[in-house]
């Protein structure tokens, strides 16, 4: 069973396996739990609420940041596939 982390701010988790994404729904999260087969960890960023040092630390940790408006949960998961 893989174990998928969410996190957002102020928390800060190191994982190997590292994402962020941005502009994400509900749905998204339930897709990436439904569909991602592998350990890793998504930060989710609310440029809102989100403390540009936070920002920051969590930009030298991710492998990419995907922006949902731009990308699909599927290419999100194809990505996650290849990036491990």
């Amino acid at each position: 069973m893989n174990k998928i982390s969410f996190c957002s701010y102020p928390d800060l988790v190191e994982h190997d396996n590292s994402f962020a994404i941005k502009n994400y729904s509900n749905e998204t999260i339930k897709g990436i739990l439904n569909e991602f087969d592998q350990d890793a960890v998504f930060f989710l960023i609310d440029n809102e609420t989100s403390d540009f040092k936070w920002l920051n630390s969590v930009s030298k940790k991710v492998k990419i940041t995907y922006d949902c408006n731009k990308v699909s949960l599927q290419t999100i998961i194809e990505h996650g596939k290849k990036s491990n």
